[in-house]
């Protein structure tokens, strides 16, 4: 595929991540939006974990930490979560002020605007590769944007911990452990202000996304 009809598709991607995000049913959208907690506090039957043992990998990056319950793990096994994502070598920590952020990040392939779903103004959808980078309007200041999600949306890129789009369900739990809330539709692992959810399409990873939690 050329460059040009991989741009094609991404800004499609966001397009439709956009339109749909104040209501419908998009990989990063359980509800309002991906980052709603809404979509936490799901009462559906949790997914049975894997009863393999995972391998563990130790992985040095800055930004908030989680020490976590390896499901299925040896006792006394744990895992490293990471809250931040980082982006060639650029930690983006959602809720903190976008400008710097994206200076540091560099020309993006595709920029997108639409009205914010969950903030009053306007958000904005930043694609590099297989990241979009989404922001949303200060409460207090219009003029400030303020990082609200990182969406991986292909498997070009990964978390932290390894795991990318068109893994299983079992690749996640062999790296993250035991999930802090899912469904059968999604993964999440979180801590004070933010998480990672993993969306699901079957027992395959069709999207994740690093939020804010309000």
């Amino acid at each position: 595929m050329n460059r040009k009809a991989i741009m094609a598709a991404v800004l499609a991607a966001a397009m439709l991540t956009a339109m749909t995000g104040c209501g419908g049913d998009t990989a990063g959208t359980p509800a309002a939006s991906s980052g709603a907690d809404s979509a936490a506090e799901s009462s559906a039957p949790a997914m049975e974990a894997s009863e393999a043992d995972p391998v563990v990998e130790s992985v040095e990056v800055p930004g908030d930490e989680v020490i976590a319950e390896e499901s299925g793990a040896a006792d006394g096994e744990t895992v490293q979560i990471t809250f931040d994502y980082v982006l060639n070598g650029t930690p983006i920590v959602v809720g903190e002020e976008a400008a710097p952020v994206l200076e540091k990040l560099g020309a993006e392939d595709s920029v997108f605007e639409a009205p914010s779903c969950a903030f009053t103004g306007v958000s904005y959808y930043y694609t590099y590769g297989g990241v979009q980078v989404i922001t949303y309007p200060d409460e207090h200041d219009q003029s400030l944007n303020r990082l609200y999600e990182v969406d991986l949306i292909d498997d070009t890129a990964a978390t932290n911990e390894g795991i990318k789009v068109g893994d299983t369900y079992d690749d996640l739990i062999a790296k993250y452990g035991k999930p802090d809330q899912e469904t059968p539709a999604y993964a999440s692992y979180q801590t004070e202000g933010k998480a990672v959810r993993f969306f699901l399409d079957g027992e395959n990873i069709k999207q994740i996304v690093y939020t804010i939690v309000m």
